[in-house]
């Protein structure tokens, strides 16, 4: 399927849009995942996306989500070493502006129902809420995600016009190459950190008998230096 761009910028009214309820979770294309990360996530970028959904109203693309495999050093975070290959990463999540009320939601919804359909050997799926862009996890915590405390701290880059550049582009960029390009580099603030098990009711209680990281109260605002 291919991404419709005048359907999303067309529509002239509200009532035009379609209900969350008729949206539906799709593989989406890795050409749609770069154009749509370009106008709607806040870095501009895609990431490193090893696969991919799309929230669809027929062939109109409302949202994306990616994953990928996180370092070895994480995946062995959540179950231990003899399990890291059960681990996958949240790497992208992004809707339209116009997405009805609750997209989110279905799109992760629906993206972790496939994994679990398409591939079983998945236990878990990290991921993280970006204090630098003001983020909490607010979507996470509405899809029952286990908040994890803070980590995944890392550097960014930003080039000579200004412009967020990527740290992977088919292998890492580390700071030294980065510096070496031009780029400054800035270490981020330390993200929010979310797991979601998957399995049947079961394998769930289980898997997360497995977990290795402490479990906290969800955040609010008060806990990311008063941002949103």
């Amino acid at each position: 399927m291919r991404w419709e761009h005048r359907s999303l910028f067309d529509v002239e009214d509200e009532t035009q849009i379609a209900h969350v309820r008729d949206l539906t979770t799709a593989h989406v294309s890795s050409k749609d995942m770069e154009e749509f990360a370009a106008r709607y996530h806040y870095t501009g970028l895609p990431g490193n996306a090893s696969w991919r959904w799309g929230l669809w109203h027929e062939m109109t693309l409302y949202g994306v989500v990616a994953y990928n495999l996180p370092t070895m050093t994480l995946c062995e975070s959540i179950f231990g070493k003899e399990h890291w290959s059960h681990v996958w990463h949240m790497s992208r999540l992004a809707l339209a502006e116009i997405a009805p009320h609750n997209s989110e939601s279905r799109l992760i919804g629906g993206s972790l129902r496939a994994i679990e359909k398409e591939f079983p050997h998945v236990w878990a799926v990290l991921t993280y809420a970006a204090q630098d862009a003001g983020h909490i996890g607010y979507v996470y915590q509405a899809t029952n995600a286990i908040y994890t405390g803070t980590g995944g701290q890392a550097y960014y880059y930003i080039d000579q016009k200004g412009h967020m550049r990527p740290t992977y582009d088919g292998r890492f960029i580390g700071p030294t190459e980065a510096e070496s390009r031009g780029w400054t580099v800035h270490k981020s603030l330390p993200k929010h950190r979310y797991v979601y098990i998957l399995g049947n009711k079961k394998q769930r209680r289980e898997r997360r008998e497995l977990l290795r990281l402490d479990e906290y109260p969800y955040p609010k605002p008060d806990d990311a230096h008063g941002r949103i």
